[in-house]
């Protein structure tokens, strides 16, 4: 699959439009239409998003953080059967571009014989424009626009904002679930300050995206993935407060094996909260905390097998 920044032309394709932050199963049925319809027609299937997000030019304060990265987002869109991701710059330009005018530019580039796009998709200045504007202009332009429902999950809507919630509450179950896969963090493991090792439970300190959402601070049980293979681990998230470093880290002591990571890159699959961030009387005291943590993911593992 190819990413593409601010195409200029393309040929004809099945077109598929949105954030997709999170690429979540809302987001899913927007890509598993568009495949169908790509496969029905023999045509590629393309997407077009945004980056910044649109609240980082329009309401820099309300921007959230991102559940997905670029390469993250690009990996499960090819999973989905997506050809090409192409990603449009969102400036201020762009932010005041009339409905009217963003269609004709679709329409330029894309040469979209269909044009997929969620039920609460919209567009242009002030958002004006939507699915019922695309299916008129469609019409009149050559290419048919498919408006895919919302997904409901436990009587609420599937999205972002939600997910974000969730994740904010270290639910990680449920986060998976809206996900329809594990929430995940890649990184390059960095040099920290060794503190883990000296008591017994050396770490590697995973480097955090820019503007990726990290789950609640607390104490969890992942999978650490290599090149080298799949391990459980016991990660934290947080900022340490009884050896305070003041910035949030996430660590990873990898069970039962002794892994050299430094400098490597490393993705984490969080899967269980297993208690939240908390602060130890003492060192000793914190050693034993981490030893029951790294027993009681021991055990969740053992009942995942």
């Amino acid at each position: 699959m190819r990413i593409i920044r601010d195409p200029k032309r393309l040929n004809p394709c099945v077109l598929v439009l949105g954030m997709f932050d999170g690429v979540h199963r809302g987001h899913q049925a927007l890509l598993m239409r568009g495949d169908e319809l790509a496969q029905e027609m023999v045509y590629p299937l393309a997407v077009c998003t945004f980056q910044p997000h649109p609240l980082h030019v329009l309401a820099p304060e309300k921007e959230p953080v991102m559940l997905t990265t670029l390469p993250e987002k690009a990996a499960v869109m090819q999973s989905f059967g997506v050809d090409g991701l192409c990603v449009t710059t969102f400036t201020r330009a762009r932010a005041n571009q009339s409905p009217e005018d963003f269609m004709a530019e679709l329409v330029e580039v894309y040469a979209p014989v269909v044009i997929v796009c969620g039920f609460n998709f919209t567009f242009g200045a002030g958002g004006k424009g939507n699915g019922q504007m695309l299916k008129e202009y469609g019409k009149k332009h050559g290419f048919r626009t498919v408006i895919v429902p919302e997904v409901v999950i436990d009587g609420e809507t599937v999205s972002s904002t939600r997910i974000r919630r969730l994740l904010a509450q270290g639910d990680m179950h449920e986060v998976n679930n809206l996900l329809g896969r594990g929430y995940s963090i890649a990184g390059r493991v960095e040099e920290g300050k060794q503190v883990g090792r000296t008591i017994g439970f050396p770490t590697a300190n995973i480097t955090i995206p820019p503007h990726k959402a990290l789950p609640a601070f607390g104490v969890y049980a992942c999978y650490l993935e290599t090149s080298g293979g799949i391990f459980p681990a016991v990660v934290n998230v947080g900022r340490h407060p009884t050896l305070p470093e003041g910035h949030v880290t996430v660590e990873a002591h990898v069970l039962d094996e002794f892994l050299s990571l430094y400098g490597r890159n490393v993705r984490l699959t969080f899967l269980k909260f297993m208690r939240p961030e908390q602060k130890f009387d003492s060192i000793e005291t914190l050693r034993a905390q981490i030893a029951h943590d790294a027993d009681d993911c021991r055990a969740y593992f053992a009942q995942l097998q």
